[in-house]
């Protein structure tokens, strides 16, 4: 794969995912892009640094919501997006309104997330 080919489809597959959850409104089928970039991930984990940039990049300007992110940090655990998501969340100065999805990321990296029982993960 070229040097920005894996990022490039990574950002294409959650864009997709995120098309799906905005128009299906379906966990059950956006979950396959998920797994998808799971295994771009994996194919290529010398940008894993690239990788938290380009989903924080997107998560931040809202090219993609929490779901996406929660879903990959559920399984990736990166820690580099974890304290990113921690500082966003104490910076919100209205995070009793408006905290919910930065609160969604964060569970996420725990087996209790609330989310988890609409996936299969495999």
């Amino acid at each position: 794969m070229g040097n920005n080919e894996v990022i490039e489809q990574i950002e294409a597959e959650l864009l997709q995912a995120e098309r799906v959850l905005d128009t299906e409104y379906s966990f059950e089928l956006a979950e396959p892009h998920y797994r998808n970039c799971l295994a771009l991930i994996a194919s290529a984990p010398s940008r894993q640094e690239e990788m938290e940039n380009l989903m924080i990049r997107m998560y931040s300007e809202r090219t993609i919501s929490d779901e996406p992110v929660a879903y990959l940090m559920h399984v990736l655990k990166w820690p580099k997006v974890r304290s990113w998501v921690e500082r966003k969340l104490a910076e919100d100065t209205a995070a009793i309104a408006t905290g919910a999805a930065h609160e969604n990321i964060l569970m996420a990296y725990s087996e209790e997330w609330k989310n988890k029982e609409f996936y299969k993960f495999g």
